[in-house]
């Protein structure tokens, strides 16, 4: 395989690279946030996403002493992949450069397994780090578990945010696919494995993370101890269930390319982005512009009585977040990308990794006037 068989952008991000990219970003993203959050609004992060187990008697950790934690691990693990990273995109570049000369196996097998390392380094770091996010990736990953509050909001954060690193995932999946069949293959790290969609790996990937937050969705439905919790738990469930319907049309599209199914998942996705976009400003951010039930059209508010943010940011939120979640309705509708090929795709999921953090912002915003409220009235 020579060179010029690739592109530029695939010798510096090739397929698994990444996910390892996007990861790297979302930690730095993370630091950035609590960051803001804590210094230009006076949130107390350690009280909305807990780093200690609250059932102990050792006292809670405070806010700054959570972002110096936070920010020694981000600097530390990306003070060791980002030299990973180039390394393993050079020697890349260096076994597609001279098409008359065949690299030697033990070099390709070298090469392939990099980004499986450095993700394993990434993982190992940060568990390492924070017992909680250990503890409550153990739960979740065990069919969808959930604690109840105030461990609720760290379960929410770290699900939510493998459903918007899903496509990231199913380029890395497919990438493992690749390696596990053929680990001294050249293209292993640059081509997306077609053994993997043969067996629908990448759906099963990509619809995973959404199977996990349905599953405590009804797992919150099944112990709520009031109607109203259990409806939201009961409408948040049917936001995540909406998926299915477009994971069947592309099953059926795929087992029968000239069938109609292709006209209709669009449908299916007009429908799940919607109601998503109506549940991340009316549920998560709790604003009342399209809050139609009862209580919401006594409350007659466009956003909130109580907000901690200029209102300014509050629009900006919305229409990063509406942009975004339409970003393929868009794409349908001019019949043309940003970009072309797998830089389009990366394109989109970076908008995606920026759209969960600007969501983040305004969720643990109003978790925290939520907060204020209860301890109000407590008082």
């Amino acid at each position: 395989m020579g060179m010029a068989q690739l592109t530029t952008f695939e010798l510096l991000f090739p397929l698994p690279q990444r996910c390892i990219l996007l990861m790297v970003a979302g930690l730095w993203l993370w630091l950035f946030q609590i960051s803001i959050l804590h210094r230009a609004f006076r949130i107390d992060i350690s009280q909305l996403v807990l780093s200690h187990n609250s059932s102990e008697i050792s006292p809670r950790i405070p806010t700054t002493r959570l972002i110096q934690n936070t920010r020694q691990i981000v600097q530390r693990i990306t003070k060791i992949i980002l030299p990973w990273y180039a390394a393993t995109c050079f020697l890349l570049h260096k076994c597609n450069g001279d098409s008359n000369y065949a690299t030697e196996a033990w070099i390709l097998c070298l090469l392939n397994i990099q980004p499986l390392c450095q993700f394993i380094a990434i993982f190992a770091m940060v568990l390492d780090y924070s017992p909680m996010v250990l503890r409550c990736f153990k739960k979740i990953l065990c069919f969808g578990n959930i604690e109840s509050k105030p461990l609720r909001n760290n379960y929410i954060l770290l699900t939510d945010s493998l459903t918007s690193f899903g496509k990231p995932l199913i380029d890395f999946g497919l990438y493992i696919s690749h390696l596990v069949s053929r680990p001294f293959d050249e293209k292993c790290i640059v081509d997306r494995s077609s053994h993997g969609q043969v067996y629908h790996l990448d759906l099963i990937i990509g619809i995973t993370p959404v199977m996990l937050r349905l599953s405590q969705c009804l797992r919150e439905f099944q112990r709520s101890k009031s109607s109203g919790q259990s409806k939201n738990a009961l409408y948040n469930a049917v936001k995540y269930s909406l998926n299915l319907p477009v994971l069947a049309c592309t099953v059926h599209a795929r087992m029968f390319p000239n069938g109609s199914s292709t006209n209709k998942v669009y449908w299916f996705m007009m429908v799940s982005s919607i109601y998503g976009f109506w549940w991340d400003l009316t549920m998560d951010w709790n604003l009342g512009m399209f809050n139609f039930s009862s209580k919401g059209m006594d409350r007659n508010e466009f956003l909130r009585s109580r907000t901690l943010f200029p209102q300014v940011a509050y629009c900006i939120a919305i229409c990063t977040d509406f942009a975004i979640k339409f970003a393929w309705l868009w794409e349908l509708m001019l019949g043309r990308s940003v970009f072309k090929g797998e830089a389009n795709i990366f394109f989109l999921q970076s908008l995606e990794l920026f759209r969960r953090w600007v969501w983040t912002f305004v969720k643990l915003e109003a978790e925290a006037v939520n907060l204020e409220g209860v301890e109000k009235m407590e008082d």
